[in-house]
């Protein structure tokens, strides 16, 4: 059931934390795990194509690079098979078009959680990626401190 399994990374500690769930079923399952991380670029769409502009983009691709290599480290570690791609674009979007493209099975996700009343919502991205596709997704909570 779990042959391919997409993990949603975004280099950050819950990032990391989704994807060790997802190597972790990928070895049970003795599935593939895909890493993809997606660089916002939409979000510095509407300014001027300038040096600075490209110096951030140029910034998050080499996030995305980073944040892949830690899971693809993770994978060969637990004798997982592994592939990973950085994308540019909406990431909820990105997130499920690449799953789909991948035939993924589960999609995997971190769900930022947070203090007060928020605590019960999911991170915008992982909700809009729960809510919108029709793949199963996995939403991994922070660890409890």
């Amino acid at each position: 059931m779990f042959e391919k399994i997409l993990a949603a990374t975004d280099g950050s500690e819950h990032g990391l934390r989704a994807a060790k769930v997802a190597v972790e079923l990928g070895k049970i399952s003795g599935g593939k795990v895909y890493a993809v991380y997606v660089a916002d670029t939409q979000r510095t769409a509407h300014l001027p194509d300038d040096m600075l502009l490209f110096s951030i983009k140029e910034l998050l691709l080499k996030e995305g690079k980073e944040a892949i290599k830690q899971v693809q480290e993770l994978a060969e570690k637990n004798g997982v098979d592994f592939d990973g791609a950085v994308v540019e674009g909406n990431p909820s979007d990105e997130i499920i078009s690449y799953a789909k493209k991948k035939g993924a099975n589960v999609i995997i996700v971190g769900a930022v959680g947070r203090t007060g009343l928020d605590k019960f919502l999911l991170g915008s991205v992982a909700e809009k990626v729960v809510r919108n596709s029709r793949i199963p997704v996995l939403t991994v909570p922070r660890e409890e401190s």
